[in-house]
């Protein structure tokens, strides 16, 4: 009978050893990304595919295709669990400047730097624009062509614009114009010659970018490092587009960007986010081959400030210190 107590005794402390330190039940989490078909859409069914295999059986995990300028606000007053952003955009709603009228202070990182955006620029060789800093200086009655606001690209081109000294306005009293329209309106409206300058936030085989340079007699524009440096107490990050990356582009062009983040509230339990941040982290290769542009992300630097916009969550944190990445 003593062997028996001894031989279950034993089984247990190993079953109890053998458990991680918190006890995670069953989840339901929803992540907002973007409208059907898009990147971030792909990229929230990558992710709940790897979730639904890592979290305790019986999780639910919902893709929902909401509009990504809205993610930090639906996040923020915990209408989904997850969202899909860009840093950039997190700063902003964070601190409840530029797209965000009030302040989001609950907003929390998980982790970041799952690829590389950047903001592409194109000239019609035709405006003889070899730099937007001369639009100011020689006060270039230019045509600029950009999406509707409210997106991330449309601030981004603002910001530049203003940044090189020639806001919307200024433009204007030159004598150009400003047009906010579609992609496929701008895409026309540059290989027709009618437009000079269009610029946005890109990652390699952007439809609408990829059609400009193989249609449109452009040539690709970088910005100086004063104004990246103006950009970059905005949120933005220096970057430089690889040469090759559009038809046409033959060398590296400096500029800014981003990259997309997973973002949550501080009301997101510490285990839930520890447990999401595991297992996205470890499940790299199955992310990569859910979507291509996942295919870089290095968890080792997605705990970076830069690469989330917002503070860290702490179960995210403590997965990050125990790897020995963050220290």
């Amino acid at each position: 009978m003593k062997r028996l107590l001894f031989v279950l005794l034993s089984i247990s402390l190993v079953f109890l050893v053998s458990q991680p330190s918190w006890a995670l039940d069953a989840q339901k989490l929803r992540i907002a990304t973007m409208e059907m078909g898009s990147s971030w859409y792909v990229y929230g069914g990558a992710m709940a595919s790897v979730l639904r295999k890592e979290l305790p059986g019986g999780s639910v995990i919902d893709v929902l295709p909401y509009a990504g300028g809205g993610n930090m606000n639906l996040v923020s007053t915990g209408d989904v669990e997850l969202g899909l952003g860009f840093p950039v955009a997190g700063k902003w709603a964070f601190e409840g400047q530029m797209a965000y009228d009030k302040k989001m202070p609950n907003l929390r990182g998980l982790v970041g730097g799952f690829d590389e955006y950047y903001v592409g620029i194109v000239a019609t060789k035709k405006s003889k624009i070899t730099s937007l800093e001369d639009v100011a200086k020689k006060k270039m009655p230019i045509h600029l062509a950009t999406v509707p606001t409210g997106g991330v690209g449309e601030f981004a081109c603002r910001q530049i614009m203003e940044a090189v000294g020639a806001p919307y306005k200024t433009i204007e009293s030159f004598g150009g114009k400003v047009t906010h329209t579609s992609f496929g309106v701008i895409t026309k409206m540059m290989v027709d010659g009618q437009a000079d300058v269009f610029m946005q936030v890109v990652t390699a085989g952007h439809p609408a970018m990829t059609e400009i340079a193989i249609t449109a007699d452009v040539v690709f524009l970088g910005l100086s490092d004063e104004v990246v440096k103006k950009l970059s107490a905005l949120g933005w990050s220096p970057a430089t587009l690889p040469a090759k990356t559009f038809q046409g582009q033959t060398t590296p062009v400096h500029t800014i960007g981003t990259t997309t983040s997973l973002i949550a509230s501080d009301k997101l339990p510490n285990d839930t986010a520890y447990a999401v941040t595991k297992a996205l982290c470890e499940n790299r290769d199955a992310l990569g081959k859910g979507h291509a542009g996942l295919k870089y992300f290095n968890p080792q630097v997605a705990w970076k400030p830069a690469n989330l916009g917002v503070p860290l969550h702490p179960g995210a944190e403590k997965y990050y210190k125990e790897k020995g990445w963050m220290k």
